[in-house]
């Protein structure tokens, strides 16, 4: 059975006056008494000597004023919001019809609410400090807007110094943007970054670039509601008491409204009000336990250098995280016997796999080189002007090139009649494509040597990138004395390496190993040498679509020669020392003569600007 207050105040502004006379004539016969807000601040101890419940309709900033006064009085609360305040109907699981919100504010069944804090006022929903772009947003309405637009603000974030105390003396002092203060009741679109055990949180944004921003805008936007794995730049405290000092004050925008500024107490209070609520409301339990995850923050060491300007676009690493990948790149780079053994023994491998066009065993050779250790870091020393590290990783690679290209030349000595297989011709014809092999292997070769558990995967990028095999195939020109075959497979040797060595310098720029390039003049000469060697590549391209192109048209085309209908079948174009061979065969249901194979030498012809030797085999069909 519902029970009703004998008798209530009814708290009202000018713009609620008018539900005075409806709450009088209510038929559960509760004695109401009109006070105006302003009157009852003044003496509320006065009116309250009258009854122990007070009915408030109005705004949220009225309505927390005297939920912030039933901690201090102990008088229950009857809530009618205005109807725009649809935020605290919702978080109250109040009803929408005015004649049952009535009632329900009559009612003697008001609840124990715990209450937080912020350096004395009622925080509800959320407080803000600093500059969180979309982070604090509740309208979610249009997601790609509001990613833009964040993006756009997030321009002018800088980090600057907080200081953070838990209710068990916890101290964490970082950087960030700023940070948001949610009671335990709410779960907005931040929430889902963090789990919630029963106290105040504290979200604490430190993005350290705005490519990290980036990606917690679209874990937050883009997934679906669902918890999240907290990103990089995201951390969290949880407490029944927490203390926030900052470097310089900062204004605090307690749910919606600038309030107070730092320094900032916030405080959750265990049954602090009585407040009427509907069925669904559950207060919850408050934890003693408290959380602290800063694993993604910057430390005390980095406060001054990430707070002096503008958050960059990319990332910039920690020392410590700098200084582990540069002892592993300077040791990379240092000459020693087990390179020099690998180096030779890789090759061989190639060599012999090559004249055997062997696929298995060419893999196999890739995985023993040790050629991509030295590029990768000849890519951070020409980042960093690192002029140790530059000169080390030359030297190893110019002696792994040399030794490469001696061991090669010997193995084609030792075995001077064998043909030229498949694998050895793919090495010949270098394109664009094995250019953007070269600079996708290089992104993916400085990526896998920057994170630890991900090294393993270096392996892989020598297999694809695939160094040695053509180093190999310049060795056997070496030792054949041909040096237009030297030329083409060096030149892919070389396409590897530059590709290579511009990837990854750019790469672990990205990834912030270096707030400038040190090294101009040595990145562009790289990125000339880049841009030279894209003209032959270009060239051989170009090359390539001719000749499908011409193949498909030898293919497709049916000749009529001298009253004889010839089919060019199976044709190939090849290039030899500067000169076009055709090879292909001829389908023809007529016998030919010598002045038929004239003619279709000068049809064929017509099709090619270049001069064409033409080797054909004829076949008669029935």
């Amino acid at each position: 059975m519902t029970h009703y207050v004998t008798s209530t105040l009814f708290i009202y502004t000018e713009s609620t006056h008018a539900l005075a006379e409806e709450l009088q004539k209510n038929e559960f016969n509760t004695q109401v008494f009109p006070v105006k807000l302003e009157s009852f601040l003044q003496q509320p101890s006065q009116y309250l000597k009258k009854t122990n419940h007070v009915i408030i309709s109005g705004l949220l900033t009225e309505i927390k004023v005297i939920i912030s006064l039933s901690i201090q009085y102990k008088f229950s609360i009857g809530l009618i919001p205005d109807p725009s305040e649809k935020r605290l109907i919702s978080l109250f699981d109040l009803p929408s019809k005015s004649a049952t919100i009535i009632e329900l504010a009559l009612q003697n069944s008001a609840q124990e609410i715990d209450i937080a804090l912020c350096n004395g006022e009622v925080l509800l929903f959320n407080a803000t400090i600093g500059k969180l772009p979309l982070l604090d947003a509740t309208d979610q309405s249009h997601k790609a807007r509001f990613f833009f637009n964040s993006l756009k603000r997030s321009f002018q974030l800088k980090l600057c110094k907080f200081k953070f105390i838990t209710e068990k003396g916890q101290e964490l002092t970082t950087a960030a943007s700023g940070c948001m203060i949610l009671n335990k009741q709410q779960n907005n679109i931040i929430s889902k970054l963090i789990p919630t055990n029963g106290g105040i949180s504290v979200i604490i944004s430190s993005p350290n670039s705005i490519a990290v921003y980036c990606n917690i805008l679209l874990k937050l936007l883009y997934n679906s509601g669902k918890k999240v794995r907290t990103p990089q730049g995201i951390g969290y405290i949880e407490s029944t008491n927490i203390k926030i000092e900052t470097r310089t004050p900062l204004n605090v925008n307690i749910d919606g409204n600038s309030e107070t500024s730092t320094p900032l107490k916030c405080q959750l209070h265990a049954k602090a009000s009585l407040i009427n609520t509907g069925e669904n409301y559950i207060n919850g339990a408050i934890s003693s336990k408290e959380s602290v995850k800063v694993t993604y923050l910057p430390n005390e060491k980095e406060i001054e250098e990430v707070s002096r300007n503008n958050i960059p676009f990319f990332t910039h690493a920690s020392e410590e995280r700098f200084r582990d990948l540069f002892i592993s790149l300077r040791d990379d780079a240092k000459i020693n016997s087990i390179y020099i053994t690998l180096i030779i023994l890789s090759t061989m491998l190639a060599t012999i796999g090559l004249f055997q066009g062997s696929s298995a065993v060419i893999i196999g050779a890739m995985l023993l080189a040790p050629l991509m250790a030295p590029i990768v870091s000849l890519a951070m020393g020409l980042l960093r002007g690192n002029i140790e590290l530059l000169k080390n990783s030359i030297s190893k690679i110019a002696l792994g090139v040399f030794l490469a290209l001696l061991a090669s030349a010997i193995i084609a000595q030792i075995f001077p009649h064998k043909m030229i297989t498949g694998e050895i011709s793919a090495r010949l014809s270098p394109t664009l494509l094995d250019l953007a092999v070269a600079i996708i292997s290089g992104i993916a070769g400085a990526y896998s040597k920057s994170f630890k558990e991900i090294i393993q995967s270096l392996a892989g990028v020598a297999i694809a990138v695939a160094l040695v095999p053509p180093l190999a195939v310049a060795g056997i020109g070496i030792g054949r004395v041909n040096l237009d075959f030297f030329l083409h497979a060096f030149l892919l040797f070389s396409t590897n390496l530059i590709g290579i060595t511009l990837a990854a310098t750019l790469t672990f720029r990205i990834l912030g190993f270096s707030p400038i390039v040190y090294a101009k003049r040595g990145i562009s000469i790289v990125f000339l040498l880049f841009m030279l060697i894209s003209i032959p590549l270009y060239t051989s391209y170009e090359r390539i679509i001719t000749t499908l192109n011409f193949e498909s048209a030898m293919e497709r085309n049916r000749f009529l020669v001298n009253g004889k209908y010839i089919m060019i079948h199976n044709p190939r174009l090849t290039i030899s020392e500067g000169t076009h061979f055709l090879l292909a065969d001829v389908l023809t249901r007529d016998s030919i003569e010598r002045r038929d194979l004239i003619d279709l030498k000068n049809k064929i012809k017509l099709h090619f600007t270049d001069d064409l030797v033409i080797k054909i085999r004829i076949l008669y069909i029935l």
